[in-house]
């Protein structure tokens, strides 16, 4: 198959098309303050001064409503959208999630797997903020991780490295290589295991790490993880139209 372009893949015409400003609006909402959130609410605590656990509670929120957000923006009723096709919708419901799920494998999770002793002892440190707003009260086995965890993570971390080259090798072919497919489609599958593994321990462990309140339980710990159990599915359905057209006979 060597003749499919994306705009093709995705069912909509002109390639001069404005991308719809409301949409790129949107992601800059969400997506964009989530990037400066992190150096932000830092110093909110540190250089301010103000209460960790209450800066914690709005930055989690915040990044929950992002990780959220962000992705479906694409289905929202934009006036500007109205004319886009399902498929096309959908393209733009991966690309943004799966770009943001990356990251977090990579950046967040990876750099917990290589200093996650020094986080552990970096709690009044304004570095390691990033790590400790999710772990006070969200989930304290990112404190005193055992073996099997920081395996969990690991193994969270190598999946993003499967994701990123199946993403870059997509994005290099004009979404035509099968490889980058399958391999984008195998990360949906692991983030999916991975994510029913880290609910069900915790679970089965009588949420021992995690405070039983609405914002900590609720917010931090089951909202905020969802979107891996969610957002595969579209990865699952894009991958299948992408393969379908990769697989298809030139002729």
């Amino acid at each position: 198959m060597t003749n499919v372009s994306v705009l093709e893949y995705m069912g909509i015409e002109p390639e001069n098309e404005p991308f719809p400003r409301s949409l790129i609006i949107v992601w800059a909402l969400t997506f964009g303050t989530l990037a400066l959130a992190f150096p932000f609410y830092s110093f909110v605590v540190f250089g301010l001064g103000m209460d960790r656990g209450i800066v914690a509670d709005v930055f989690q929120t915040q990044i929950a409503i992002c990780y959220w957000l962000g992705p479906l923006a694409p289905l929202l009723p934009l006036k500007a959208l109205k004319h886009w096709s399902p498929l096309r919708r959908i393209h733009w419901v991966v690309i943004p999630y799966l770009i943001s799920s990356l990251l977090t494998h990579l950046v967040w999770e990876g750099l917990w797997v290589f200093l996650h002793e020094a986080i552990s002892e970096g709690r009044n440190e304004m570095w390691a903020y990033t790590w400790w707003a999710y772990i006070d009260g969200g989930d304290l086995r990112y404190y005193k991780p055992g073996i099997d965890f920081v395996m969990f993570e690991v193994l969270s971390l190598l999946n993003g490295v499967v994701g990123t080259i199946g993403l870059v090798l997509l994005f290099r072919s004009n979404f035509q290589n099968l490889l980058g497919t399958l391999m984008v489609f195998t990360v949906g599958v692991v983030e999916t295991a991975l994510t029913w593994y880290y609910y069900g321990t915790e679970a089965m462990n009588g949420f021992a790490n995690v405070n039983p309140t609405f914002m900590d339980l609720g917010i931090k710990f089951i909202i905020l993880n969802s979107p891996w159990l969610v957002f595969p599915w579209f990865v699952f359905y894009w991958c299948y139209r992408l393969i379908q057209l990769q697989m298809r006979d030139p002729t």
